[in-house]
């Protein structure tokens, strides 16, 4: 028997700006930017996404906000190699 646990998630369109920097490999495999590009989010126990200010400082930085233009994103750990 199998139990299925359902819980929200949510699409984001990836802007192209973040292609190179994460997704290098799939363009040069495939040659014909732009390819479509989601990211996939969860939100934490308290269903607060990463995106959401009241969630926790970890899980807000756990992930890069990619629907945001590199230069529109919060300066951390996503944007150092910009």
């Amino acid at each position: 028997m199998t139990h299925e646990v359902r819980r929200p998630f949510a699409l984001r369109q990836v802007d192209r700006g973040w292609y190179r920097t994460f997704f290098g490999q799939a363009i040069g495999f495939y040659r014909r930017p732009p390819l479509p590009v989601v990211q996939v989010a969860w939100p934490d126990a308290e269903g607060r996404f990463h995106w959401d200010e009241s969630a926790d400082e970890r899980h807000r930085e756990s992930q890069p906000q990619l629907w945001l233009p590199p230069s529109d994103h919060p300066v951390g750990i996503w944007t150092t190699e910009l």
